[in-house]
């Protein structure tokens, strides 16, 4: 850690570190409300989760945990729409947002139990309808005939690299800035942070927000407080299938998705999907929070794992058997040790606000931690509605040596 700021004529209300989709809308929202924001990305704009995550808006499935985590998730997919809006007016970009009903297929007795729970679960707060195999092929006639069953449910779906574009050019709109720099720590005066360093200098600030994805563990150091947030590792492949589009989006708990996406493409298939991946999303925590091991960042697209997901989804989809392969992405998400996104103040580091560890929801909350953020920071103040404590750092107390 830096002390001090050496005099420089570089500065910004806020410095947010990350042009994912998280970052990105946090900045967006505070440019829009009239502050000096710049965005600091060592890469490219939604190089690291934004631009191979599936996008969905869905809130059927294990991704949520029960309680505020959900309860956040709603009041995401709630406002999803408006904000796009709102988005499109500011940047001139559409992120390619769009609803369809959805179908939590099950086509083995796992899923089928999954989607039942889920569907008892919820049944009361969305509107959902239970369907049998012959009601999804009416739906989408492609479906294979071993499907048992759905629950159907409209959401939404957003392609996460354009929504990442889109908020960089919002915020350049908008009076903000994008410096493609890789920060490399911070300026504090006592316990207050006062600006950033990257590569090629320093920017004077009052407010840091790092939404470093699942990079976030570089600045455990600067700011002295733990960040338990590990890589990881999903894939997906990017199709086009000949004939009419697929009328439903598709979910499912071990065969992966098949997701139309507003340009015709379809996203199919999933690795890092909390049940695909086979951690044990029941638990408490899913990695010790203390463990203080090297991250793997695995960002490779790897064939056997291509051939892994195409067959799995030709169980769900046989007509995928005619489609051609566009792309096959891979890439790491920002998985925190509770599974629920870590977003608030550092208790270490006065002025430094954390916004990660959405895990595979961050295209999903990234709006809503965009509001969050930016009601922290404009106002002082958490965002009313939101049971903003769940998701605060200080739930994750440092261990002896750290910021030692």
């Amino acid at each position: 850690m830096e002390r001090g700021l050496a005099p420089t004529k570089d500065s910004a209300a806020t410095a947010v570190v990350g042009a994912g989709v998280v970052g990105g809308a946090i900045a967006h929202l505070l440019a829009k409300a009239g502050q000096r924001v710049v965005i600091l990305e060592g890469d490219s704009v939604g190089s690291g989760s934004s631009g191979h995550g599936h996008g969905v808006v869905s809130l059927i499935g294990k991704d949520f945990r029960p309680g505020p985590h959900f309860e956040l998730g709603c009041i995401g997919a709630e406002i999803y729409p408006n904000y796009v809006a709102e988005l499109i007016e500011d940047s001139g970009l559409d992120p390619m947002y769009h609803r369809l009903p959805s179908l939590a297929l099950a086509i083995i007795d796992e899923e089928e139990r999954i989607f039942r729970e889920q569907f008892e679960l919820h049944k009361d707060r969305l509107e959902l309808r239970w369907i049998d195999g012959d009601e999804c092929r009416m739906l989408e006639p492609r479906i294979t005939e071993d499907a048992r069953g759905a629950v159907l449910y409209e959401h939404g779906q957003v392609d996460g690299y354009r929504l990442s574009l889109a908020t960089a050019r919002a915020v350049e709109q908008l009076g903000g800035r994008l410096e493609m720099r890789k920060l490399v720590g911070l300026m504090s005066e006592g316990d207050r942070v006062v600006g950033v360093q990257h590569a090629g200098g320093q920017i004077a600030c009052q407010t840091v927000v790092l939404a470093m994805g699942a990079w976030v563990r570089e600045a455990e150091a600067w700011i002295g407080w733990p960040i338990p947030v590990r890589p990881l590792h999903g894939e997906v492949l990017n199709v086009r299938l000949p004939g009419p589009r697929v009328r439903a989006f598709i979910l499912t708990a071990r065969h992966g998705p098949i997701l139309q996406r507003k340009d015709g493409i379809l996203l199919v298939g999933s690795l890092g999907g909390v049940t695909m991946s086979g951690m044990d999303v029941d638990a408490k925590h899913v990695f010790d929070p203390h463990d203080t091991s090297p991250p793997v960042f695995d960002l490779a697209a790897h064939e056997e794992n291509g051939k892994f997901m195409i067959e799995r989804a030709l169980r769900v989809m046989p007509a995928l058997e005619e489609a051609d392969l566009v792309a096959h992405l891979a890439g790491v998400r920002p998985l925190s040790a509770d599974r629920m996104p870590i977003i608030g103040p550092v208790p270490s580091m006065r002025g430094v606000i954390i916004a990660t560890g959405h895990g595979t929801k961050g295209i999903h909350l990234a709006p809503i931690t965009g509001r969050m953020v930016a009601e922290m920071i404009l106002n002082g103040r958490d965002l009313a509605g939101v049971p903003t404590d769940a998701f605060s750092p200080s739930r994750f107390q440092p261990a002896v040596g750290i910021g030692a």
